[in-house]
């Protein structure tokens, strides 16, 4: 994430020095592995919390902090996208809606689980509106800025899809048990069943990858991502192959700098690019 946002200040600042662009392009595509991480991680994470009150606010609190430190860069002028820094998304609404959607589908009731569709409404819609911005280069004043995700419904998607590699897994092994003699426990002893999980979840990363490259060539003159570059998200499969199943490091000194790298990292990165640079 922090290799992407570097290259984003570079290809920003240094439009005209290919060297530096160079340079920049292999960062963004190092920081491609980055959302899927993400994505993975608040999956599990909604999947295992304790409380979902405490979990959603705290993501919740960050979307709100992000979106009030972009609506400052932007109304003082300081904002390395000019006026349309808000129309960049916000991540942390990605990751908010898609762990309300996760929440919404598990949940026990299952008129709950219709508030599913509300995340999955509002990515597809933040992306419409970005592409037809993009293609028209008119501004949807009707559509508020607050609510443009960064990655619309690739997020959404991709993590539902996250959250059902479980039940793919499961069905599998019901399927093939009379062949193999083997069920879910003996699966889960040897240590294959998480290793099946990862398999599904790294392909279910390949599959929506490639669906989401595919708008390319269905509105090549609305797609507003470098889809090229976006395309390399795929090999963050590779770290999922290799996710235990288990709880990682977790010290509340952690966790608490886990939350608050983003907002800092983007400050830090904006004092060192007008050091350099002498203004953005």
């Amino acid at each position: 994430m922090t290799l992407d946002h570097t290259g984003l200040f570079l290809q920003v600042l240094y439009p005209d020095q290919e060297s530096i662009l160079v340079t920049a392009r292999i960062l963004r595509t190092f920081g491609r592995f980055a959302l899927p991480l993400f994505a993975f991680n608040i999956v599990n994470g909604v999947r295992h919390t304790s409380s979902f009150k405490r979990y959603i606010l705290r993501i919740s609190s960050l979307a709100l902090i992000v979106m009030i430190f972009f609506m400052v860069l932007e109304y003082a002028h300081i904002s390395p996208t000019g006026n349309r820094l808000l129309r960049a998304g916000n991540i942390y609404l990605d990751l908010a809606l898609l762990a309300l959607a996760v929440w919404a589908i598990k949940h026990e009731n299952k008129w709950m689980r219709l508030l599913t569709l509300l995340p999955l409404a509002i990515s597809v819609l933040s992306f419409i509106v970005k592409c037809y911005e993009t293609e028209t280069n008119i501004d949807i004043l009707w559509y508020p800025s607050f609510l443009t995700l960064q990655y619309d419904w690739f997020t959404i998607v991709l993590g539902l899809g996250f959250y059902f590699s479980n039940y793919i897994a499961d069905s599998y092994i019901s399927l093939t048990q009379d062949k193999t003699g083997m069920d879910k426990s003996i699966w889960e002893v040897s240590g294959n069943y998480q290793v099946l999980v990862n398999i599904i979840n790294a392909f279910i990363l390949f599959v929506v990858s490639i669906f989401h490259y595919l708008f390319v060539y269905m509105w090549p003159t609305g797609v507003f991502w470098d889809a090229g570059t976006q395309l390399y998200a795929i090999f963050s499969g590779a770290f999922i192959l290799l996710y235990s199943g288990k709880r990682g490091y977790n010290a509340k000194w952690f966790q608490i700098g886990t939350y608050l790298y983003y907002p800092l990292h983007i400050v830090v990165l904006i004092i060192l690019f007008v050091t350099i640079s002498g203004g953005l």
